[in-house]
């Protein structure tokens, strides 16, 4: 069979496997992944070779399955994609036909189904596969599981191959965090020496001559603010201290900061924005709130958490000063012209990092508190896991109670974050970074004269990818700003940003041309899916191993 009949019959068999992210359907990939072994001769004669590792923790009980081709020699590169796709709500009365491309691009034909003119161009071209999943992204999967078919089937093969499907890349990526133990243990049975890890995530096409591949996946961090103010009634207002005043101030210093862009490399990072913000009451009446609270998103080329946290506590404070002055302002003329006074006016500048306030306390009222917070945390991570509240507001209220707890009883803004973090990565992060550097320039060379195109290269997938979880090269010091400031660090959430910081590895992702990605529209280029990407991603196996 020609590798391109192997690359479409494995697609359209991977999309049938209904692996809706965040639900039990996610599952579905260890039947797709279970038959695959059965179906690749050297898996089924080697069974030690391929398995479905457990994600530790996991509500739904995901599993990532894998499988390793043993050649010759220590040499090794991970081939990783995510097995888990969006919904196919958006499909309308076309949902059952969202994972059968074939029948998919008849029936949007055939009704005119209502489509922008390039997507609409694209269909009737006969160019692409449309489908949920044929971009994001079992199409680039299906590329690497073809691949290793033909590996396997050959008499000696000079090197290792191992193939990792994830769940809940669209999600938190647990299946990556959790594969990273899967890595390890298999480096250490085997014997194997990584060389590179491998994403066939799609690309965007930057320029229509140009195949894009990236070296590096952009960093996403969610920073977590609560602000707790002073209650008083709305008549003797100065006697309080609206925490939504504050938190206000806060997020129009920080929505679309110029400070926060980054550039490295030929990536720019757009400024941080904020996707949450309310107060803290249940009802209505006529008190100031107690607390408010939101969270921004904000991603990352080269600064560390460290950085960005700092930076966010002295905007915080300058916010804080600022209200207290604009508050002092209003007082003054108030009390000229109502002739009353409230007394004195000391609102003081406080804020803290999560971290400092959970160590001050636990220094102040020792294991007692360690115990009820703990407890209480259990608690929220299992409503949490039964849907009964979302996992932001299980994070404010942890932050609350802990703030229970505190003995400084004025306002203060409490800096957190918030799962999911993804660390940035890039290869120029490395010492051994020249190999990498020199192999994408031959693979350029060689896509120009055997495919017919350059490559670009883009020093950052901004797409977010489980790439981030493939190197880590901060000190440890910004690995406790994150372990203590991280809202559910532990069973919850955890990263263990020790091992990929000891076993980093060179990253690529080469993956086919794909458009509308998490739209009804949703589709990837054939020629890239069954020809050109194959090639490359076969180049890059061959200089390597």
């Amino acid at each position: 069979m020609k590798l391109s009949e192997r690359i479409e019959k494995n697609l359209l068999d991977y999309l049938k496997a209904r692996t809706h992210t965040g639900t039990e359907l996610e599952r579905n990939n260890e039947v797709f992944f279970t038959k695959w072994f059965e179906k690749v001769p050297y898996l089924k004669e080697n069974p030690q070779f391929c398995g479905l590792h457990e994600i530790k923790n996991d509500q739904l009980n995901r599993k990532s399955p894998w499988a390793l081709l043993k050649g010759e020699g220590s040499k090794t590169i991970i081939m990783i994609h995510h097995t888990d796709t969006v919904d196919v709500d958006d499909y309308g009365k076309f949902k059952e036909f969202a994972y059968q491309p074939y029948e998919l691009e008849k029936l949007y034909k055939s009704e005119n189904v209502e489509m922008d003119e390039t997507a609409k161009t694209d269909l009737y071209s006969g160019e692409w596969f449309f489908g949920r999943g044929a971009s994001d992204m079992k199409g680039g999967a299906s590329i690497t599981l073809s691949l290793f078919e033909e590996y396997s089937e050959r008499e000696s093969f000079n090197g290792n191959i191992l193939l990792i499907g994830v769940p809940d890349e669209e999600n938190l990526s647990a299946g990556m965090r959790s594969a990273i133990y899967l890595i390890k243990d298999l480096k250490e049975k085997y014997n194997l020496e990584y060389v590179l890890m491998l994403n066939v995530e799609p690309h965007e096409k930057i320029k229509d001559n140009e195949i894009t591949i990236y070296d590096g996946s952009v960093g996403k961090i969610m920073p977590i603010f609560m602000v707790r103010g002073k209650l008083a009634h709305v008549g003797q207002i100065y006697k309080g201290f609206n925490p939504i005043n504050l938190l206000s101030a806060i997020i129009r210093k920080t929505e679309l900061n110029p400070n926060f862009i980054e550039k490295a490399g030929n990536t720019v990072t757009p400024p941080p924005t904020w996707l949450y913000f309310k107060d803290r009451k249940d009802v209505y009446d006529v008190s100031l709130p107690i607390t408010a609270g939101g969270y921004m998103s904000i991603l990352t080329l080269a600064k560390s958490p460290k950085e960005i946290l700092e930076q966010l506590k002295q905007i915080s404070k300058e916010a804080f000063e600022e209200v207290i002055s604009d508050m002092k302002t209003s007082y003054d003329t108030y009390k000229r012209l109502s002739n009353m006074n409230y007394g004195g006016f000391d609102w003081k500048v406080n804020v803290k990092f999560y971290g400092e306030i959970y160590n001050e306390i636990l220094e102040e009222k020792g294991e007692s508190f360690k115990t009820a917070i703990t407890k209480y945390q259990k608690e929220l991570e299992e409503m949490i896991s039964k849907n009964e509240i979302t996992r932001i507001e299980g994070a404010y209220d942890l932050i609350e109670k802990t703030l229970e707890y505190y003995s400084d009883l004025s306002p203060i803004v409490v800096i957190a974050l918030a799962p999911p973090y993804y660390p940035s990565t890039n290869n120029s992060m490395l010492d051994n970074a020249e190999g990498i550097n020199k192999l994408i320039e031959q693979m350029d060379k060689f896509s120009r004269k055997e495919i017919g195109y350059g490559l670009y290269t883009q020093n950052y997938f901004t797409g977010i990818s489980d790439l981030s979880y493939a190197l880590f090269t901060a000190d440890n010091e910004n690995i406790d700003y994150i372990s203590s400031n991280m809202i559910f660090w532990g069973d919850m959430y955890y990263i263990p940003l020790d091992i990929i910081k000891e076993q980093s590895v060179p990253v690529l992702n080469v993956g086919p041309w794909g458009r509308d990605l998490h739209k009804y529209t949703e589709r990837v280029y054939k020629k890239d899916l069954l020809e050109n990407i194959p090639k490359l991603i076969d180049y890059v196996v061959k200089n390597i191993l």
